[in-house]
């Protein structure tokens, strides 16, 4: 049981729509999510991994409506203190852990506390059998409470046949090397504890684990696919091949599956180790709903109506809004999911969600146009050249000194920028062909070439 809080609220794409209907199960041994009974509402959810020492990794997962919690204004943020308390017990009944924690929950404003939602896990090291949860939620100020109990089945993972780990169904995977409670091998993972899903969270993400490769090196193949409750095929994905890293892996991806017209289905996943043809998969079921007289925004049309290779154009002109890593994530997903992440993307970084416009979106392209018209260079876009990516990642420098060609020095530009603290970009047209490089940078988000000097001065 973690002993430390965490207060920060979660930045999550999209917000959470909370059903009454019970949830189906993929099988016999998967629980379904359940719903909290009492004044605030949440959904409990959990998911095997292996562990060490014959012991596997359940982890628990729930999640609360901000809405619900009566928030105080504190320190210039607005904030709620919840109380979680957690009771294990196994088959029969007998407790087996009792324990209980408080965390205050933050917000920057009202704005963010509207359709957005807490997100919380825990995790415990367990013996392979059947277990019992009750778990309460108690909001401090109000005694505003909810409960609920969840009967599961840890999952046995000993010998060395290829197993998976159960699919944890989430809002949102990001690449994420630090320690956290929502972090496990190299990635950040917030679970959907309701795997409520539609067109208000239109893009289910999902990560398991593989377990127990042929330790001859080869390959493996992924299948997906996406079920409804009479086991008719909804949507087909391509087959994922890829190199075994060793004798376990972790998979990750993502899916659009808010225009999917069933309201219960399941995602289905196949492993084969290419090998010893040996397979193993899993399911997992989710719940698709579609809130009536939801008007897609501009941004949304905009996005929905491009062709293919405007949707490839538009993935490459985003990447100065991403990480590295985040980057390959959305390379990796099919086409109606990279619409959806960048549709969530454009929502975060709307700066007036009240208007219908995304002030953000233009400003963006504005600076490509700009970029495209005044630093486009022989078969190179102005948008993929040094000058035009500083353009529109901080916009139109306050100052240009330009330097043309002399005996002892290339062609240079240097750029200033005065807000947000002095920035200072250099410019050097190194093979004299109009294509001018950056090599030097007072932003530390880019790099300074150590030669820059004796570049400049042609030496």
């Amino acid at each position: 049981m973690p002993d430390h809080i965490y207060s920060r609220l979660a930045r999550l794409f999209c917000a959470l729509t909370l059903l009454t209907q019970n949830l189906p199960a993929a099988s016999a041994n998967e629980p379904a999510p359940v719903k909290s009974k009492g004044a605030l509402t949440f959904y409990l959810d959990t998911a095997s991994f292996r562990a060490g020492s014959g012991k596997t990794l359940q982890e628990f997962y729930y999640q609360i409506a901000l809405d619900q919690l009566s928030f105080q204004a504190a320190g210039g943020v607005m904030r709620s203190d919840v109380k979680t308390s957690v009771l294990l017990a196994d088959s029969t009944g007998r407790e087996l852990l009792r324990d209980e924690w408080t965390q205050a929950v933050q917000a920057g404003s009202a704005a963010e506390i509207a359709g957005r939602f807490f997100p919380n896990q825990f995790e415990l090291p367990l013996t392979p059998g059947r277990y019992q949860l009750s778990l309460a939620v108690q909001e401090t100020a109000t005694q505003k409470q909810g409960s609920a109990q969840l009967a599961f089945r840890v999952r046995a993972f000993d010998g060395n046949t290829l197993a998976l780990s159960d699919v944890q169904l989430a809002n949102t995977i990001t690449a994420d090397t630090a320690q956290g409670r929502f972090t496990k091998n190299g990635f950040s993972v917030l679970a959907n504890a309701s795997r409520v899903y539609g067109r208000t969270v239109p893009l289910l993400y999902f990560y398991f684990e593989v377990y127990n490769f042929a330790a001859t090196a080869d390959s493996y193949e992924v299948h997906y696919r996406v079920v409804n409750a009479r086991q008719e095929v909804l949507r087909h994905l391509p087959t994922k091949i890829a190199r075994k890293p060793g004798q376990s892996s972790v998979e990750v991806g993502g899916l659009n599956v808010g225009n999917v017209a069933d309201s219960t289905c399941y995602l289905q996943i196949e492993v084969k180790d290419r090998s010893n043809q040996a397979v193993a998969s899993a399911a997992s079921s989710f719940w698709v709903a579609v809130p009536p007289g939801k008007v897609a925004s501009e941004v949304e049309q905009k996005i929905a109506a491009m062709s293919p290779e405007q949707l490839k154009t538009h993935v490459e002109q985003i990447q100065y809004l991403l990480r590295e890593d985040d980057k390959k994530l959305l390379q990796d997903l099919e086409a109606d999911a990279q619409k959806s992440y960048i549709t969530q993307l454009w929502k975060q970084f709307d700066t007036n969600p009240a208007t219908p416009h995304n002030e953000f979106w233009e400003e963006y392209f504005r600076r490509i146009a700009h970029a495209n018209e005044n630093y486009t260079s022989g078969f190179t876009s102005g948008w993929k050249t040094d000058r035009g990516r500083i353009a529109i990642k901080f916009g139109i420098p306050n100052e240009v000194e330009r330097h043309p060609a002399e005996t002892n020095a290339r062609p240079y530009e240097v750029w200033y920028y005065y807000s947000e603290g002095r920035k200072q970009f250099i410019f050097a047209d190194i093979e004299g062909l109009g294509r001018y490089e950056l090599v030097f940078s007072s932003d530390e988000r880019e790099l300074t070439r150590p030669d820059w000097k004796l570049i400049i001065n042609a030496q």
